[in-house]
C-alpha cells in the first residue's frame, strides 16, 4: 500500500470507530519510518491495525473494512484488524513506536527494528522477504535487531528469531557475492 491509501484506510476506521488512534503492528508501519518504503510494502494489500482505546470497536472494523469487505473490494485493500498479542515484540515496544498523522487521527507505528524482530519470529516466506529488503536497504540494523532479541520475553523465541536472521543475512550475502561475478549490463 501506498502511504496515501493507508491514510485513506486510517481516516475511514477513525470515522467508524470514533476513534482517533490505532497501532499499525505490519508491514504498513514502515510508512512512519521510511519516506521510500521497499515493494515489499508496496505491494502488499493490507494493514494490521487495531484500534488503541475502543479495541470493541474490531469487528465492526472487520465487517466494513476487512478483506471481504466492500471497501476492500472497492479500494483493492483493506485492515486486517489484528491484537496486540499477535505479534512477538520485545519488551517497551510501545515506548518506541513513531507516529504517522493524518489529520485528527494517529497511527502509532512499530519501530523498524520491533517490526523487523516480529517478522522473524512469524516467519512466513513474506515476512522474511521483508526483513531481507529492510536490512539489505540499511532501514534496519543488525545490533540493534541483537538488542530487541535480548528483550524477547522467551529464550526459545530468540533463538528462533536469531536463528531466522542469520538465514536471511546469509541470503542476503550469497544473494550479493553471486551478482558481483556477474558482468554488468551496458546501457
Amino acid at each position: 500500500m501506498r502511504k496515501g491509501q493507508v491514510e485513506q484506510l486510517m481516516r475511514a476506521a477513525g470515522k467508524l470507530a470514533r476513534e482517533s488512534e490505532f497501532f499499525i503492528i505490519g508491514s504498513q508501519a514502515v510508512h512512519a519510518s521510511v519516506s521510500k518504503p521497499p515493494a515489499e510494502v508496496l505491494l502488499s494489500r493490507e494493514c494490521d491495525i487495531y484500534p488503541k482505546n475502543r479495541p470493541q470497536t474490531g469487528d465492526l472494523l472487520h465487517q466494513k473494512l476487512g478483506p471481504t469487505s466492500r471497501f476492500a473490494r472497492r479500494e483493492g485493500y483493506y485492515a486486517d484488524v489484528v491484537t496486540p498479542e499477535i505479534a512477538t515484540l520485545p519488551a517497551g515496544w510501545e515506548s518506541r513506536v513513531k507516529p504517522l498523522k493524518f489529520g485528527p487521527i494517529t497511527a502509532w507505528c512499530l519501530e523498524i527494528h520491533d517490526l523487523v524482530v516480529s517478522k522473524l519470529a512469524a516467519g512466513r516466506l513474506k515476512d522474511l522477504e521483508f526483513a531481507a529488503a529492510l536490512l539489505e536497504l540499511g532501514f534496519a540494523k543488525r545490533r540493534t535487531l541483537f538488542r530487541r532479541m535480548a528483550r524477547l520475553d522467551s529464550e526459545h523465541d530468540a533463538d528462533r528469531v536469531r536463528s531466522r536472521l542469520k538465514l536471511v543475512s546469509d541470503d542476503i550475502r550469497s544473494a550479493r557475492l553471486s551478482s558481483k561475478g556477474r558482468p554488468r549490463k551496458s546501457l
